[in-house]
């Protein structure tokens, strides 16, 4: 009888032991989960920033681009979508060695887009403003420029200073642009057009409109192609100095790494420098001398 409660003594203290180790071993894979849990969340990117891994996933970049907006983007004559910005995306698509889709839309559709997640990234001669900075994300720059207007070529003279701007009726691409806001602080009488550049040019032709104000490599190429003496380049007219880079929703850090990559590799390829000279006359890719740019707060 002795001998019978001495292993059932034996027993229940095995048995205590062995559940209390098993408690214990529970615990401690648990506490490991949860750290390694809360590193991952202290490290954020990692959990929580799929921008890059949702493209690689989807295999597709998803591109908005107005294709109004010509030498960057436009339709050519046998109505393809091309262009500097829209060359460029698929050079980086290429890289990224993802397909490209193209989402078109009118230019103040684009960033509305971008912010409710439409498309990956927008690419339409996008400046880098303060304000933009508040909703999103950018790269760094590929293209630098300053703004310039065109004008009758008969008042060229009239034109030697940004003061000479002041009042005078001008056309504009967009109200939403920054030559739309710097229209706003020359107090020039500013108006958008939705039918294109040549209605903007036909306009100022005929006296309805002053100047066009616009990137001044734009507006040597618009000039190329309407090839009219009329009109030209007011080239004492040097504004606003711009970085035009690729606008990405704001936090989406995993796919502005690797835009930046694709931009660093073509740029050294020498890519970049080809597409600004075929599209806009010269290499573009390189900061502006701003010492004779007129600049102003937005």
């Amino acid at each position: 009888m002795k001998r019978n409660v001495w292993l059932f003594l034996l027993l229940a203290v095995f048995t205590v032991v062995t559940v209390a180790c098993t408690i214990d071993d529970n615990n401690s894979a648990s506490n490991d989960d949860n750290n390694a849990s809360n590193e991952n969340d202290e490290n954020g990117e990692e959990t929580s920033d799929r921008s890059w891994l949702d493209v690689e996933e989807a295999g597709t970049l998803v591109v908005g681009t107005s294709g109004t907006y010509a030498p960057v983007t436009f339709f050519n004559e046998d109505n393809e979508l091309t262009g500097f910005d829209v060359e460029l995306a698929r050079a980086i698509a290429e890289y990224l060695e993802v397909d490209i889709e193209f989402s078109t839309m009118d230019f103040d559709g684009i960033l509305p887009a971008l912010r409710n997640g439409q498309i990956n990234f927008a690419l339409n001669d996008f400046a880098v403003t303060e304000e933009r900075l508040e909703t999103f994300d950018f790269t760094e720059a590929y293209k630098y420029s300053y703004g310039s207007i065109i004008v009758r070529t008969e008042d060229l003279d009239q034109f030697q200073s940004v003061d000479d701007l002041t009042g005078i009726p001008v056309a504009l691409g967009s109200l939403t642009s920054n030559y739309a806001r710097f229209a706003e602080h020359i107090e020039a009488d500013g108006v958008a057009y939705d039918g294109g550049v040549e209605a903007i040019l036909r306009d100022i032709l005929n006296g309805n409109r002053d100047a066009y104000l616009n990137d001044r490599l734009v507006l040597a190429r618009t000039l190329e192609e309407f090839n009219n003496d009329g009109l030209a380049v007011a080239e004492n007219i040097k504004y606003h100095a711009t970085e035009s880079a690729i606008p990405v929703l704001k936090g989406n850090l995993a796919l502005i790494d690797k835009l930046n990559e694709a931009i660093d590799a073509l740029r050294q390829d020498g890519t970049i420098a080809e597409l600004s000279e075929e599209f806009l006359g010269e290499d573009a890719s390189d900061p502006v001398d701003g010492s004779e740019v007129y600049e102003f707060d937005f």
